[in-house]
């Protein structure tokens, strides 16, 4: 148990940083922490029903549902909490709450224009063949575009290194390059693709061209990680991004892998215990690439 409270603590701890909003600040939280808190709150409904008696996860729930701007829920969850564990801290937290509980949570801001966006084949990234597959484009709603002002069905919330605060793009201003030019942003820290000199004119010493590195890092959506996102090359060039990963997804996948054993060296891991420790969504997270020229796969892993 001790052990989910601290995943799901990291979890909520990650949509809250990016929620670019204050406890009881009366807006809602970035589109880019809502993926963060929605598997924070499936987890946590996950541990409830195991623990139904624990008060710390009805704790946890009603801070998550507070900046979600669910007050009554919020409200409903910690008197839950107080009932299991009369702690006076969570009193004095629903004193607080209380004074919320008639705040109306905003409509999500969604573009309402009459205009539809006309269908479009989705752009190929090399890099990131099955973004849609993977997550890292989103389409649940209709939004407006940071980059080109247009509404587009299928926007991009994931990593963007720029001074800019962008919320959404989509993927052809992704594809072209304009978001990145635009914004003067990069989707892929040069300093983390692997063998990268840190300097990014080094690139043509370490046997990747220049344009494979402009083609990651202005034109390709990135992938989430627990850490800072690493991006991992074979056979002179850039690798693709499958997916995440945990033991199951790729055991019957061991003799595909170019060097799983040196990867996980790598990392300082015994490949004997991946099955111990490799989990989709969880703690020890898998992202699996592969060579697009020998088609072997690598693997990297981070921890929450």
């Amino acid at each position: 148990m001790v052990e989910k409270i601290k995943e799901i603590s990291k979890l909520l701890s990650i949509a809250i940083g990016k929620s670019n909003k204050f406890w009881f600040e009366h807006i809602l939280p970035s589109k880019m922490s809502l993926t963060y808190f929605e598997q924070a709150d499936s987890l946590l409904d996950d541990a409830i029903k195991v623990y139904p008696d624990n008060a710390h996860f009805y704790r946890m729930k009603s801070q998550l549902k507070s900046y979600t701007m669910d007050y009554a829920e919020s409200i409903s969850l910690l008197e839950t909490a107080i009932k299991l564990d009369n702690k006076q801290k969570d009193k004095d937290f629903l004193v607080e709450l209380m004074q919320h509980k008639d705040v109306k949570k905003p409509i999500q801001k969604i573009s309402t224009g009459t205009k539809k966006v006309k269908e479009r084949e989705l752009p190929y990234f090399k890099y990131h063949p099955d973004p849609i597959e993977t997550g890292a484009f989103e389409s649940d709603q209709t939004v407006e575009c940071d980059c080109c002002g247009k509404e587009t069905p299928i926007y991009y919330t994931g990593p963007f290194f720029s001074v800019e605060d962008i919320e959404a793009l989509c993927p052809w201003c992704i594809s072209s390059g304009k978001a990145a030019k635009k914004f003067k942003g990069d989707f892929q820290d040069y300093s983390s693709i692997e063998g990268i000199a840190v300097t990014p004119g080094d690139a043509d010493t370490i046997n990747y061209t220049k344009e494979a590195i402009e083609e990651l890092t202005e034109r390709t959506p990135g992938y989430r990680g627990w850490q800072q996102e690493h991006w991992l090359g074979h056979c002179n060039d850039l690798c693709a991004f499958v997916g995440y990963v945990g033991w199951q997804e790729i055991e019957d996948k061991l003799h595909q892998f170019a060097d799983l054993e040196g990867d996980c060296n790598n990392l300082h891991m015994k490949i004997e215990d991946l099955p111990k420790y490799l989990r989709n969504n969880g703690s020890c997270q898998g992202y699996l690439f592969q060579c697009l020229h020998c088609k072997k796969y690598r693997l990297y892993f981070d921890f929450d």
